[in-house]
């Protein structure tokens, strides 16, 4: 490590670089991102921080695992559990039209949420084949751990014991969700910058929780505006209570028992 030459001026234009793909604003963390990146630069023959980024502007697999090596995921099944009930609740009075109700969770992380609203759907008793949900992410190892839907005691902890005999599989130490039992789901690589955002379709209801605590204003305004694009008229979005959510004449901010929605206009 002690080989890899990296100046304040280059790690400061890779923390610029990584803000541009991914919205994620590092510069608090720079000493943490400088110490990944080293041993992620030593293992790939590297030698300074101006080289990585110049690969990280024209390699799109270099590009990938670098934004995995530096995209924080940290989530567990029923987290924030009254939003979700808002939620499938709604998702519940729209399928009653017999229509497909469509869910997206960006970012998913590694499918606790996504997983957390199929169980609520079928505890209510929504049609599994009314729903598809969709998880998307920027981090391509957190969509192949989605898809293996293995999760440790951790992940389950706010699961009923009742539940995880029904909705898991004990494999060892860990637990695999029986994907059977799931509405329809789906899970994708997909940076919500990148315009392959607009091809997923339009949705109902999106779920974008705690992503926004890593952006600055401009990102954040960004990321709400370019959401509408693919949110039905009077969909419903929520946030993590964490997130900062700017002024934007696209929504209603609708506060109820449930917490905070936003509704399109």
């Amino acid at each position: 490590m002690s080989d890899f030459e990296c100046s304040i001026n280059d790690l400061l234009e890779f923390i610029e670089l990584t803000k541009k793909y991914s919205g994620n604003d590092l510069i608090s963390k720079k000493e943490i991102v400088k110490n990944k990146i080293a041993h992620f630069a030593k293992h790939k023959k590297i030698d300074s921080m101006h080289t990585l980024c110049g690969k990280f502007q024209h390699d799109k697999i270099f590009r990938q695992e670098l934004l995995n090596l530096i995209t924080i995921n940290e989530t567990y099944f029923m987290r924030e559990l009254n939003q979700l009930n808002s939620a499938m609740q709604y998702a519940n009075t729209l399928s009653i039209s017999g229509n497909t109700v469509k869910i997206l969770c960006a970012p998913c992380s590694s499918g606790e949420e996504v997983y957390s609203l199929g169980i609520l759907a079928k505890t209510i008793g929504i049609d599994k084949y009314l729903l598809k949900i969709t998880g998307i992410d920027i981090n391509s190892d957190m969509i192949q751990k989605c898809k293996e839907g293995i999760y440790n005691e951790r992940s389950v902890k706010n699961i009923r014991q009742s539940q995880k005999e029904i909705y898991f599989k004990k494999v060892n130490s860990d637990y695999k969700i029986k994907q059977e039992l799931m509405p329809m789901i789906e899970f994708k690589t997909i940076n919500i910058f990148n315009d392959s955002l607009f091809t997923l379709g339009q949705f109902d209801i999106i779920l974008s929780r705690n992503m926004m605590i890593y952006f600055d204003e401009n990102y954040r305004l960004l990321t709400i505006e370019r959401f509408a694009k693919i949110l039905k008229p009077h969909g419903r979005i929520y946030f993590g209570s964490a997130d900062l959510v700017p002024y934007c004449d696209l929504y209603s901010k609708i506060i109820d028992l449930s917490g905070t929605y936003y509704e399109k206009v």
